[in-house]
């Protein structure tokens, strides 16, 4: 039976390739996509090309040791990991055609015989996916998988980029909207967390933030507009428990959550103890701002941990009183000193990063579309809207005082802040692919 989708998904997959085609023509400037009546402004990872299929062989080798690394499973109808199964990659006699034939096979027409156009990820990640769904077809599953692949080989954009392309053709891809960017932005934390590699991590938690700032100006929009009353969401708050009372660095943890927070449009109201951090915004954020921090604050204790194991802190002498004998001395910086202030810098850098992808992905926004006064007006509104709501609920809870956090460390322990800067900024923030550059 003919499948009903696969022209649609044809015609999608010929637009997204032009996009990318075009996108190499013109390297470090935005790419320029019109959709309905708005223009969209893209930077997609670079595309790999290849010479033959021995080329081709290679890299689906790579990226299914990729998936695997990193923990990504895709699982058919038995329950089998489908990554875990090799692909073979041979050429085929026919130029028009590139085809995964159901049972681990992938045929690429070579370059002899007029296949050029098919010696690129955008094809080759095609039949991959066609591999890791189990089934034929291109429908919804099959479109999710594809996009799903993106994401998982650390290339968000492009897989926006595709995803763009089908909603163009109509086509469906099982999860759509503030669903799908939610989830995005999960997937990209999580391959933060799975890589042992620090420019790709940072890179990741880089995208995961100007993607929640895109999405936080669209839902801006969206209440400002009658039209979509339906999908209004008011301010509420929630309460995010930091640690148990007598924990060390509680603090610094609360510092750290307080920046998530700052770079995403929340208000919050921290307990005594720093045991507790109530968050108080729109539902929306304050799951982006949890996901953020949870990921993060693994991240920054990971990294204090490899810090003092270094002993890298020991270098750093303090000045203390010795009640004994009447005089200063200088001694060793204690561990618990040296923690707290890589934790410092790591926070203020990472605070710093958070900032800056914001900027950015607004700055995107505006060159997509030049601010209306509706752009304005709505954003302005929910700050407005989010300060009053912060203001009464404060009120009714009974809040008082200022948080004023803990005592500056990094005097103490140069060294060790100097340490978290580094580990917070040794990488730059940009798009870097998941595999390396040469696949």
């Amino acid at each position: 039976m003919p499948d009903p989708d696969t022209t649609a998904v044809y015609a999608a997959e010929d637009l997204y390739a032009d996009w990318l085609d075009r996108a190499r023509r013109t390297p470090g400037e935005p790419l320029q996509v019109r959709v309905g009546e708005e223009v969209r402004s893209f930077e997609p990872e670079v595309e790999p090309r290849f010479t033959d299929p021995d080329h081709v062989q290679a890299y689906v080798d790579r990226v299914l040791a990729h998936l695997t690394s990193t923990g990504a499973t895709y699982d058919d109808a038995e329950g089998r990991d489908l990554t875990a199964i090799p692909v073979r990659v041979r050429a085929r006699r026919g130029r028009r055609q590139a085809e995964y034939d159901g049972d681990g096979v992938i045929a690429i027409p070579p370059r002899e015989v007029g296949g050029a156009w098919s010696l690129r990820a955008a094809v080759v990640l095609h039949e991959v996916a066609h591999h890791l769904t189990g089934a034929g077809g291109h429908g919804a599953d099959f479109r999710g998988t594809h996009l799903r692949l993106l994401e998982d080989l650390g290339l968000p954009v492009q897989a926006e980029l595709l995803h763009t392309a089908y909603r163009l053709q109509s086509l469906e891809t099982g999860v759509d909207g503030d669903d799908r960017t939610l989830l995005r932005i999960g997937k990209l934390l999580r391959q933060a967390e799975r890589t042992t590699n620090a420019a790709e991590r940072d890179a990741f938690f880089a995208k995961a933030q100007a993607l929640a700032t895109r999405h936080q100006i669209a839902l801006a929009v969206a209440r400002a507009s009658a039209q979509d009353e339906e999908r209004r969401e008011d301010p509420t708050y929630e309460t995010v428990q930091v640690g148990e009372r007598g924990k060390r660095s509680l603090a610094r943890f609360v510092r750290l959550l307080l920046e998530v927070a700052r770079a995403n449009d929340l208000k919050a109201a921290i307990y005594s103890d720093n045991t507790r951090v109530t968050l108080y915004g729109f539902p929306s954020d304050i799951t982006i701002v949890k996901a953020l921090y949870a990921t993060l604050v693994t991240q920054m204790v990971a990294d204090g941990d490899a810090h003092l194991r270094s002993g890298a802190h020991k270098a750093d002498v303090q000045e203390v009183w010795d009640a004994r004998r009447r005089r200063w001395a200088s001694r060793p910086v204690h561990g618990s000193t040296a923690r707290t202030a890589f934790y410092e810098a790591w926070t203020a850098h990472v605070a710093e990063r958070l900032t800056e992808a914001r900027t950015r992905a607004r700055r995107q926004v505006e060159a997509e579309q030049p601010p209306s006064a509706s752009t304005e007006v709505a954003l302005r509104a929910k700050e407005i809207e989010v300060v009053d709501y912060f203001d009464k609920m404060t009120t009714e809870h009974g809040v008082r005082g200022t948080w004023r956090g803990a005592a500056y460390a990094g005097a103490a322990a140069p060294s060790s802040w100097g340490a978290g800067t580094s580990a917070a900024a040794r990488a730059r923030l940009g798009s870097e692919p998941g595999l390396p550059s040469g696949a």
